[in-house]
């Protein structure tokens, strides 16, 4: 059994999932699990695919077209290492991450947060994402936050430690959607698991990057990513219900938002908030800033 199992989902980037695993230590202690997800030919050479020259690395070529949902799910039913670490391929892990993910292999909790680098994918000049989950973290440390409260305020999978064992015992995997695909993943890993089973530390993992054709930016410009990304949204302020101490989304923030797509885009977005009952979900932290906006 490996110590690590890294996770990453690829469609149609080859040259960035090259970076990508070109920052991963090709050793026996790390698995490197990679799931194309119905790449084309037309921009993927198969036969020289990144990772097939590894060691340890599993290239596996799924023609679902399931999405990134589908092509983490098939790399937790292949993982086997004690811990399980996920990475975007446009990403790419800090030059000392793996001796940080070592320092802590032995410890106890079942998931580790960490902070990330930021930078523009193409010219590496340091970018903002990733930015609010740095600031949890310094308030988790100087115990303003817990890290629960840290973790869900950006609930990807990325910058994390998950032990297996704990996700196979909860029976958590992701759902399988267009957008979105990990955020009741990381709540639900979050809520179920012991506030003592969760710590963060200050150490730069991960550097997350931004890039234009990213589903990031797609949110921005496609009206069925955002319907999307607003049904997990319903979906995980109905979660959160039971854990009345975190935060919840506020959906009439969405539909506001939903506005910038059109007419069509607004109404279905708002028939979609009224049947799941969801118009008033948030709505207290609504209330809450806008009374600390104008007061």
């Amino acid at each position: 059994m490996h110590i690590f199992s890294i996770i990453i989902p690829h469609h149609n980037i080859p040259e960035l999932l090259q970076r990508c695993l070109d920052s991963i230590p090709d050793v026996p202690e790390v698995q490197v699990i990679v799931v194309d997800d119905n790449s084309s030919e037309q921009k993927v050479d198969f036969e020289h695919f990144p990772g097939l020259s590894r060691t340890h690395t599993q290239c596996i070529l799924d023609k679902q077209g399931g999405g990134a949902g589908h092509a983490r799910n098939i790399g937790l039913r292949n993982a086997d290492g004690k811990w399980l670490v996920f990475a975007d391929a446009d990403d790419f892990f800090t030059k000392n991450a793996f001796d940080i993910l070592k320092n802590h292999k032995d410890d106890k909790e079942d998931i580790i947060l960490f902070k990330s680098n930021s930078v523009d994918s193409d010219s590496l000049i340091p970018a903002n994402r990733f930015e609010d989950l740095n600031l949890a973290i310094d308030d988790v440390l100087s115990g303003r936050l817990s890290a629960k409260e840290a973790i869900l305020k950006r609930p990807g999978p990325v910058c994390k430690m998950f032990r297996r064992s704990y996700i196979a015992q909860k029976d958590i995997w992701f759902d399988e959607v267009i957008a979105s695909n990990d955020m009741m993943f990381v709540t639900k890993a979050t809520c179920w698991c012991n506030d003592n089973a969760v710590t963060v530390y200050d150490d730069i993992l991960y550097t997350v990057t931004t890039r234009t054709g990213s589903l990031t930016e797609e949110r921005k410009t496609n009206p069925n990513n955002f319907l999307c990304r607003l049904g997990v949204q319903i979906r995980c302020n109905k979660f959160l219900e039971d854990y009345p101490q975190f935060r919840k989304e506020p959906i009439i923030v969405r539909l506001l938002l939903a506005r910038k797509f059109g007419a069509k885009t607004f109404l279905r977005a708002f028939w979609l908030i009224i049947r799941k009952g969801a118009f008033f979900s948030g709505f207290g932290v609504f209330m809450k800033s806008v009374r600390n906006h104008i007061f």
